[in-house]
Formats: structure tokens, C-alpha cells, sequence
């Protein structure tokens, strides 16, 4: 298995840096059980310059078919959804796709289900109430 660094733009050989610039792209499946959440985040992400929303679930087990059909440079995921949690989705992807960077968005802040996010393989935690701070680091993720 070859070892992928999630925060490094990735280059073919030949290109050119035109086409490396064209290429600058972040693509993004957000998952949320709420219809108002969903359609917040994509008004909110979509207003970033090379962001691109490849697709959004509903719940877990739409998140985990979408991630592994569209292979996303990021995925935001809440914890509570129906038929399979956000930390369920978060092992399932890192069971066979390391490179896609998960932010856990969600409204339950407890230490605890930090540490366990975090020790699954999440890359950033965030409370719903930070938007502002989910745009920072897509904005820092396209800057790379």
C-alpha cells in the first residue's frame, strides 16, 4: 500500500503548472440526517472558490456508499444519523481509504466522543456552531 499525505497536493508527472493550477480542487461529501444542516452546509461551502460539494447523504449508509464511489478529498460527517452513526462511517472509510480527510461536525461536544472520533481516524472535530472555522480549513486544505 502506498502511504497518502491528505494535507499535500498531489501532482502527475508532465504536468504542467497550468494544468496543476486548473486541477485545485477540493471535492466534498457532506453527510447529515437534517435537511436544514445539508442545505446550510452546501450554501456555505459552495461560496468557496474551488470547493466542489461531489455529493451529500442523508445518513451513514449513504455516506459510506458516497465516499467510496466519489473518493472525496473530505468528508463531513455528523455522529448522529440513522442507520449508521458518523463514527461507524468514519471506521468504514478507514478501513479501505486513507486519504480523504473526515471532519466530524456535530452538535455533541463531549470529550469523549472526541477522543473516540479522534482514535478512529478523524482528522478534525468541529461543533456545529463553527462554520466559520469548517470554512478556515477547507479554505487551508485548497491553499495546499
Amino acid at each position: 500500500m502506498i502511504a497518502v499525505d491528505p494535507f499535500r497536493r498531489h501532482t502527475l508527472p508532465g504536468m504542467t503548472e497550468a494544468s496543476r493550477e486548473a486541477r485545485k480542487q477540493l471535492r466534498v461529501v457532506i453527510a447529515d440526517d437534517s435537511a436544514l444542516m445539508r442545505r446550510h452546509l452546501k450554501f456555505v461551502l459552495s461560496n468557496i472558490e474551488g470547493l466542489v460539494i461531489c455529493g451529500v447523504a442523508e445518513n451513514g449508509a449513504e455516506a459510506v456508499q458516497l465516499v467510496r464511489e466519489l473518493y472525496p478529498d473530505v468528508a463531513v460527517l455528523d455522529i448522529s444519523m440513522p442507520y449508521k452513526s458518523g463514527i461507524e462511517v468514519l471506521r468504514e472509510i478507514r478501513q479501505d481509504n486513507h486519504s480523504t480527510i473526515i471532519i466530524m461536525f456535530t452538535a455533541d461536544r463531549t470529550p469523549q466522543l472526541r477522543e473516540i472520533c479522534f482514535r478512529a481516524g478523524a482528522n478534525f472535530f468541529l461543533d456545529k456552531g463553527e462554520t466559520a472555522k469548517l470554512v478556515e480549513i477547507c479554505k487551508c486544505l485548497l491553499a495546499q
